[in-house]
Parts: structure tokens; C-alpha cells; sequence
């Protein structure tokens, strides 16, 4: 099925990059444009593949108040905040876009 109205969904909700920084953003959006692709190639349903990015934009806005607490307030606020959203904190972050991208490697793979 064509992407281009779940892709279109995604870059309209402003509550995935709201909060991040440029780098992050791009980073965030590159990401799931691929996993939407890959949804959109995997499916004829159009019902179906809605709901599936409904999800993915959910979680998109989890992992991006996560990367906001780690830059802006600190790691263990993050930390909690990842735990209470099911999610494990990842070994070796460095800075905001290692945690990204390994929140992102955990989530959507």
C-alpha cells in the first residue's frame, strides 16, 4: 500500500519532536519514515496499517520524553521515566543521541 499518508501522519504529530533537538529529531523521524515504509510494504489494510503507526507514534513521543529527561533533567529522571514506559535503559549512553538510537534499536528495531 502507498505510505504516504501514514508517513504524513507521523510528520503531522508534533508531540514526536516536541522537546527535541534537531539532531534527535532527524534522527526520530528518519526512523520510523522506515518503519512506516516497511508497514505500509507489508500490508494491503489499510485499517490495520493505521493502527500499527498510531502505536509507533505512541511510542515515538515515549522515547522522545525519555531523550528530553536525559538531556535537560538527568539520567535517573530518565531512567525512571523509561522504566514506567516498559522500557530498559540501555548500557554505554554517552549523550542524548546514543540513548535515541538505542531506544530506537530496542523498540522498533
Amino acid at each position: 500500500m502507498d505510505p504516504t499518508p501514514l508517513i504524513e501522519r507521523v510528520l503531522e504529530d508534533e508531540g514526536i519532536a516536541s522537546g527535541l533537538e534537531e539532531r534527535e529529531t532527524t534522527l526520530l523521524i528518519e526512523a520510523l519514515t522506515k518503519k512506516v515504509q516497511e508497514i505500509a510494504a507489508g500490508t494491503n489494510d489499510a485499517s490495520s496499517a493505521r493502527q500499527h503507526v498510531e502505536a509507533l507514534c505512541r511510542n515515538a513521543r515515549r522515547l522522545a520524553r525519555v531523550v528530553e529527561s536525559f538531556r535537560d533533567v538527568g539520567e535517573s529522571e530518565a531512567k525512571a521515566q523509561a522504566k514506567q514506559f516498559g522500557l530498559l535503559w540501555p548500557t554505554g549512553v554517552k549523550d542524548s543521541e546514543s540513548l535515541l538510537q538505542a531506544l530506537l534499536k530496542q523498540t522498533i528495531g
